[in-house]
């Protein structure tokens, strides 16, 4: 599992792309996102404090602005209220991640990603 991978790489920096992604199908199957989006994530940062990683980068989402209509978003625009549960669970790893910071001190970076394509 992930504790294995952190033990036998002891990486420094962690990059952390890993999720479910899509609105739609988080509507019709919500369990798949909790997995992967939060005790996946919560994985990747347990790995994180227990090995003393000086970094972790991890994906979030442009979703967590919601119905925001504002242009441009904004890191300083409110996310309080995520239209899906795809959303939600980025917003949720934002937070998981800021705690991590102040409790264990581990630095984090979260990336809104807007939809990709190429």
């Amino acid at each position: 599992g992930v504790s294995a991978v952190f033990a036998s790489a002891a990486p420094e920096i962690v990059v952390n792309l890993a999720a479910q992604a899509g609105v739609r199908y988080s509507l019709i199957n919500p369990h798949a996102y909790a997995r992967s989006n939060l005790n996946g994530f919560l994985n990747i940062l347990e790995g994180c404090r227990q090995a003393s990683v000086d970094h972790l980068v991890y994906a979030s989402s442009s979703s967590i602005y919601g119905g925001s209509t504002r242009m441009p978003f904004s890191v300083h625009d409110s996310a309080d209220h995520p239209l899906s549960f795809y959303a939600a669970s980025k917003k949720a790893n934002e937070l998981m991640a800021h705690t991590y910071s102040h409790l264990f001190g581990l630095p984090t970076t979260g990336l809104r990603f807007f939809t990709v394509y190429g």
